[in-house]
């Protein structure tokens, strides 16, 4: 068997990839046996300004789909596997369907409610999902071939780090949040200031508040500094985006899970899928829940230990790249 997968454009940074989906996705198909290769739907490297120009925009996304075409054509491969791959059209898809026997998959990262083009789910064999809700309502329009798939983790980039040297106390919290600045996550951080939680992601620079900005560590992390400062938080702030994440979880919560770190989520209707809600995981539904909780753990390490070793475990055991590969594939199956 081959696997085509279209991905964003693998680059490193400190040893890293910027997004590893792809690199992690390819590493589980191979551990299981089977041959890949990849299209870059999107440059993050050199090439990445002739899609964001506004004079190169146009010709540039012809020619991504173009070339997919020919590629696909010329490999011919058994599963074309695309990664959200947003740029690829819905005709390149159908024209590929004419010409290839390839089974045409997309694992989308986002709600495709919120983010994607609904248009491009239909030319998918199987198109698959992380939010029950978005699977249930497309659905419910006669589309057929949505299924729900959870997100996960690789343990390889997401893994238990611990402070080794002074350089890394950086790294070290009692309440931590990382992601980027979204409307939904400042009006959290205003609310919980008081317990002066660090920060890393894009955009907190911009906050017009003044505390805010003192709480932001000035950068943006990922990889190895990533695990390290989840994994020396006492406590991990995952607050799910109220539009991207209507029932599903996001891959923050495996990432932090991978880490052995300890994490207050909101609670989504998905979550029992893959934790037990208050054994494995913690979640809350109200600020004054998450307060009360932040209050209580913060002063209760053994609970927190507990509950992130479960986590952790049941992480590794259900919910990395190779079991959604193992799924993928036994879908694969059974659609044949």
């Amino acid at each position: 068997m081959h696997i085509l997968l279209v991905t964003t454009e693998e680059v490193k940074e400190n040893h890293r990839y910027k997004d590893e989906k792809g690199y992690s996705f390819r590493k589980a198909f191979e551990v299981l046996g089977i041959k890949t290769s990849t299209f870059f739907f999107r440059r993050k490297g050199k090439f990445a300004f002739f899609e964001k120009e506004k004079l190169t925009k146009k010709f540039w996304l012809a020619y991504i789909n173009k070339s997919l075409i020919q590629r696909t054509k010329e490999e011919k491969p058994d599963i074309l596997l695309l990664l959200k791959a947003d740029t690829i059209l819905a005709e390149t898809l159908c024209e590929i369907r004419k010409i290839t026997n390839s089974i045409i998959i997309n694992v989308f990262p986002d709600n495709p409610l919120y983010m994607g083009k609904f248009e491009s789910i239909l030319p998918c064999h199987l198109f698959f999902a992380k939010d029950s809700y978005a699977v249930d309502a497309v659905r419910k329009t006669g589309y057929k071939n949505i299924h729900f798939l959870p997100q996960c983790t690789d343990p390889d980039v997401h893994t238990p780090m611990r402070i080794k040297d002074e350089k890394h106390r950086f790294f070290q919290s009692e309440i931590s949040l990382i992601g980027s600045m979204y409307p939904y996550r400042l009006e959290l951080i205003k609310q919980l200031k008081d317990y002066k939680p660090k920060i890393w992601g894009k955009g907190w620079q911009k906050s017009n508040d003044a505390e805010i900005k003192k709480l932001y560590m000035g950068m943006d992390i990922r990889g190895d500094d990533k695990a390290m400062a989840i994994s020396n938080s006492k406590i991990s702030l995952n607050p799910h985006h109220p539009l991207n994440d209507i029932f599903g979880v996001n891959r923050r919560t495996y990432d932090i899970a991978a880490c052995k770190g300890f994490q207050l989520a909101d609670l989504k209707e998905d979550m029992h899928h893959s934790y037990a809600v208050n054994d494995e995981i913690v979640c809350y539904s109200t600020l004054e829940e998450l307060r009360e909780k932040l209050n209580y753990f913060i002063n209760h390490s053994d609970e927190r230990e507990i509950i992130a070793e479960k986590a952790y475990n049941k992480t590794l055991k259900y919910h990395t790249y190779y079991h959604r590969a193992k799924e993928i594939l036994e879908y694969v199956t059974n659609y044949k």
